[in-house]
Parts: structure tokens; C-alpha cells; sequence
């Protein structure tokens, strides 16, 4: 049987690796049938007496050790992550606009803020079913969780397309639709860790680079689709485009077949398990333990605080721009450049953060992320001001969305990296729904002296605390790394 030791490792790597013993030959894995050149894959021993009362990411590293990176089917598994991410925010967020002029025409007696709420709803609801989309994922496997929440979001848009009342609304392009939408999210964020390791962090970022190219793309086609047609007719056709997009991108998503026989290897070569161990059949009580983590508790408070101020400069960038003088043209321009920085910082920065260890490439995202709104943008007064600080947000940010899926997988593992993000996405739902009415609450009440002021200290206050969790997290991931060294040295003396 093989043995396990643990080695010091890069962020990007999991801290795994194998010594062969000599009873290797004559005691063949189980799935060695299946994977013959491949090493048997185990988890860790159970951690030393001394260690016992550390939390998991202290004493176990992933239990996921590639023996091939990357891949046809890989790379397969990155591009219907993408595919998916470029839907599933769209009729609630970066499309959500066009669609909010049209219903404010269609329910004249609606106010703009109650129009407003459906998309806020969508969104909110897409992060807080993370906390049952990312179970329910790890349960019953990627590809059936993402395509059941493909079929619900067309369904979520052809029954908005009937709605009569603005209440309607708001359970069909809201509730129903962000409940598909965080079926189908959660398992395309999670998929590609399943597949890199030392590439970890540039397939993430192209996976998640999704969102931008599809907000590109689809604002433009639903603006023409509604002025050939109408709002509910285009409702059907992006329903349409739904199934056929996400449904056949779902068909891409799968766990890796390695990553199940390393969890097979776990169950049959283990004789003594550790007490946290895990178990590919957590239930939703036991996924609850995570909580008791302060790595998960850190990002979790991170994305709660940050998640408060990241929609404000998307909502108000462009209304500020005309508020200090400058063209509404202008201030489409700088909006729709932030969201082009977005897109390339996903990917730069994703692939940076595999040559740089992704703790240091994170904690320097939320920092410049926070320190281009609370400084830049509240002393912003002119265009090029303005730019910079739009772009250097949406730079920094686009790197953050896409590092902390990697982080998640760097401290947790990926065994049940769908339900782990999930839990933590959830708190960040709270954050995206209370962030531009508290924005919107805080312009009303300098009128009529309007000042933005409240709101950039808002935006920027909340990304420093978001800021401050991803300190905290560093120093537990730096405090983990020690712990799960020491243990590695101990049982390599003992050995």
C-alpha cells in the first residue's frame, strides 16, 4: 500500500505527494484497473495528537493530486464554465438595465425602485441558494445539477414573458430564475479546480471571464431583439438561447474521474481515518462544519463586506460622471471600459496567480480593488481621474472575482468545493442585495444638495473591510501552511 507524506508546496499546488513503500507491488489499489499509470491517491494520515484541535485546512491539504494537467476534456469542462457564466447573471444584472426601461413603459404605476428590486431579487437569490446549489451539486453530480438549473432558468423567462403584474416579475425573472442560476453557477465555478493544479488559477480566470464577454454580447442582441419585437417575444428568444447555451454547456461540466479515484483510494486504503475526513456523501449539516473554520469564516466576512460595495460603482459610476460635468457619453465610456478591465483582469491576473503564490496575488487584488474606489473615485473631478479609477477597479476586481474560487480550492480541497463556495457565495447575497439601495438611500438624503461623497466612502469602506477578511485569511492560510508542514516533518522523523 502506499504511504503519503506531505511536502512543502507553491500556492498553486496541491500539498500532496507520494513515497512509494515497499509493499506497494503486492497490494494493488482497488481502482488501479481503471488507472493503471496512475499513483494511488489518499488523503492524509490522521493529523498528530498535538495537531487535534486544529480546524481541516490546517491538517489536511487537497486531496486531489492530477496525475495528468489539463487536457481535451479539461479544457472542455473550462469553455462550458464559461459558456454558463456568460448567462447566468445577464437578465438579472449586465442586461437587467434595458430590460428595467421597458417595464417602467409597460407598468406605468411602478416606481423605478420597485422595477428595480426584480433584478436585485435575481441576483441576491443566484448567491443565497449557494448555500443548498452547491450540496445539492456535490450530491448528485455537476453535469445533472447544471443542466436542472438550465431547464428552470428557461422556464424562469418564458413565464416572465406572461406576467401581467410586477409581482409576477418578481417570482419569475427574480426568485424562480436565481434559484437555475445558482444551480447552474455552482457547479461551473467549481469544475475546472477539478481538472489544474499548477494552471489552476488561469483556467479559473477564463472560466469566470464569461461574464464580461456575455454582458458584451447580449446587451447589444436584447437591445435589437426588443426593438424588432417586443419585450416578452425577446424573454422567449433569450429563453431559447438559455437552453441551448447553458443546456449544452451543462453537458460539458463533469467532475474529474481522478478526482473520484483518489476519494475511492481514501475509502479503501485508510485504515484510520482523521475525525474531519471527508466524505463525498456530506450531508447539509456536516457541511455546516465549515463555519467552525476561520479561513472559511475570513473570506466569508470578506465577501459579505466587499459584495456591500462591488455593485455601487457599476450602479452610480455613470451618474457621477455627469453629475461632476462630464457627457453622459463620457460616462457610458468609462462604464462600459471598467467592464472590459474586468474581463482582461480575470484572465491576467488568474494566470499570474500560477506563477505567484495566489494568497499574495488575492490579498493585493482586494487592496488595489478597495483603494481605487475609496481614494480614487472620491477625488475623481475629471475624465481622466475618473478612468483611472474605473479601470483600475474593474482590473483589480475582475482579478478578485477570479482568485477566490482558487483560494477556496488552495484551503479547502476540491471534494466538496461546490457546497464550501456556496456557503460562502451565500453571505456575499446579502451583500449585492442591500449595496445599491443603501447607495441610492444615502444620495436621496443629501438632496437637495446632492452629494456623492456617502456613497464612495460606502463603496470604498466596504471593499476595505472586504479587504481586511482577506488579510485575516492570509495569515490563517500562512498559519495552515506551518501546521501542515510541522505535521508532514513529524511523520517523516517517525517513518
Amino acid at each position: 500500500m502506499n504511504t503519503i507524506t506531505e511536502a512543502p508546496t507553491s500556492a498553486s499546488v496541491d500539498p500532496v505527494f507520494l513515497q512509494k513503500s515497499t509493499s506497494s507491488s503486492s497490494a494493488p489499489s482497488p481502482t488501479s484497473g481503471n488507472f493503471s499509470s496512475a499513483p494511488t491517491i489518499v488523503n492524509q494520515p490522521p493529523p498528530s495528537p498535538t495537531a487535534a484541535h486544529l480546524p481541516r485546512s490546517m491538517t489536511e491539504g487537497s486531496p486531489l493530486l492530477l496525475r495528468h494537467e489539463g487536457g481535451l476534456q479539461a479544457w472542455l469542462v473550462v469553455l462550458g464554465s464559461f459558456l454558463i457564466h456568460s448567462f447566468v447573471f445577464a437578465p438579472t444584472e449586465y442586461i437587467f438595465g434595458i430590460f428595467e426601461h421597458h417595464y417602467l413603459t409597460i407598468f406605468p404605476d411602478s416606481s423605478p425602485s420597485s422595477i428595480a428590486f426584480v433584478g436585485s431579487v435575481g441576483s441576491a437569490v443566484t448567491y443565497l441558494a449557494g448555500f443548498l446549489a452547491g450540496i445539492v451539486a456535490d450530491k448528485f453530480g455537476f453535469r445533472l445539477t447544471a443542466m436542472t438549473g438550465s431547464v428552470i432558468m428557461t422556464v424562469a423567462l418564458i413565464a416572465a414573458s406572461f406576467s401581467t403584474e410586477v409581482w409576477h416579475l418578481y417570482l419569475t425573472q427574480g426568485v424562480l430564475f436565481g434559484i437555475g442560476a445558482s444551480l447552474a453557477y455552482y457547479p461551473a465555478i467549481a469544475a475546472p479546480s477539478h481538472y489544474f493544479s499548477r494552471k489552476r488559477g488561469l483556467a479559473t480566470g477564463i472560466a469566470v471571464s464569461g461574464v464580461g464577454a456575455g454582458g458584451l454580447i447580449l446587451a447589444p442582441l436584447t437591445n435589437s431583439l426588443i426593438g424588432h419585437f417586443d419585450v416578452y417575444w425577446t424573454l422567449r428568444i433569450l429563453a431559447f438561447i438559455c437552453i441551448f447555451l447553458c443546456g449544452g454547456a451543462s453537458l460539458l461540466i463533469s467532475e474529474s474521474k481522478e478526482h473520484y479515484a483518489s476519494k475511492e483510494s481514501i475509502e479503501d486504503d485508510v485504515d484510520e481515518k482523521p475525525e474531519n475526513s471527508i466524505n463525498s456523501d456530506k450531508s447539509f449539516f456536516e457541511a455546516l462544519k465549515v463555519f467552525k473554520d476561520p479561513q472559511f469564516l475570513s473570506l466569508s466576512v470578506a465577501e459579505l463586506a466587499a459584495s456591500i460595495g462591488f455593485l455601487i460603482p457599476l450602479y452610480y459610476m455613470q451618474t457621477y460622471a455627469v453629475f461632476i460635468g462630464l457627457s453622459t457619453e463620457k460616462g457610458a465610456l468609462i462604464l462600459g471600459l471598467t467592464s472590459g478591465a474586468s474581463l482582461t483582469g480575470r484572465v491576467i491576473l488568474g494566470l499570474i496567480s500560477d506563477y505567484v503564490p495566489n494568497s499574495y496575488a488575492l490579498l493585493f487584488c482586494s487592496w488595489a480593488t478597495a483603494l481605487a474606489i475609496v481614494v480614487l473615485w472620491t477625488i475623481a473631478r475629471s475624465f481622466g481621474m475618473l478612468l483611472l479609477s474605473g479601470l483600475l477597479f474593474g482590473f483589480f476586481g475582475g482579478g478578485y472575482l477570479s482568485l477566490v474560487p482558487v483560494a477556496v480550492a488552495d484551503s479547502f480541497g476540491t471534494m466538496q468545493m461546490a457546497s464550501t463556495i456556496g456557503l460562502m457565495y451565500a453571505a456575499g447575497g446579502l451583500g449585492m442585495l442591500a449595496g445599491a439601495p443603501l447607495a441610492g438611500f444615502l444620495l436621496d438624503i443629501t438632496k437637495p444638495n446632492i452629494s456623492y461623497l456617502p456613497v464612495t466612502l460606502t463603496a470604498g469602506g466596504t471593499l476595505v473591510l472586504g479587504a481586511v477578511g482577506v488579510t485575516s485569511w492570509f495569515m490563517f492560510n500562512r498559519r495552515a501552511r506551518r501546521a501542515r508542514k510541522a505535521a508532514a516533518a513529524l511523520r517523516a522523523d517517525s517513518s
